[in-house]
This record gives structure tokens, sequence and C-alpha cells, in this order.
């Protein structure tokens, strides 16, 4: 599964993006200032977690992250 690629997008609209995309993870939208809880919390759910998508450490911004969750993700979850 492919996910929304955030370059051009606000972290409002990603985020909101990406809860409607994976409605049954019950993601969440959170304010930007808390993206990396959000980030921590979207890789410990289990369809993520299979895949392979890192915790927030390491990344200097959402968008980082984001941009690897999509090279993840359009490889394709087991």
């Amino acid at each position: 599964m492919t996910t929304y690629d955030p370059r051009g997008l606000t972290w409002d609209r990603w985020c909101a993006l990406m809860n409607e995309l994976f409605a049954a993870q019950q993601l969440g939208v959170v304010p930007e200032d808390h993206w990396r809880d959000w980030a921590n919390g979207v890789q410990g759910i289990g369809y993520f977690a299979n895949s392979g998508v890192p915790d927030q450490s390491g990344f200097k911004s959402w968008q980082d992250w984001a941009k690897s969750l999509v090279g993840i993700m359009s490889i394709g979850a087991p």
C-alpha cells in the first residue's frame, strides 16, 4: 500500500490524509508539535511495525520521517 507524499503538504493536511487513508488503524490527528509522539504511535501499530516503519528517532523533521514512510510503504507490506 502506498501513502501520501508529504512534499508540498502541511503537517495538518498530511496527518489528516494519513488518518483518513488508514482509518481502520485509528491514527488520529495531532498538532505538528506532537509529530514525534504520533510517529512513534504509528510505528508501534502492527501493520506499520510489520512493514518496518521506523520510529521518529534520527529524523530532524516530520517531512524526513514521512518520506521514509512513503519509501517503505511503496515497497509493499508483508
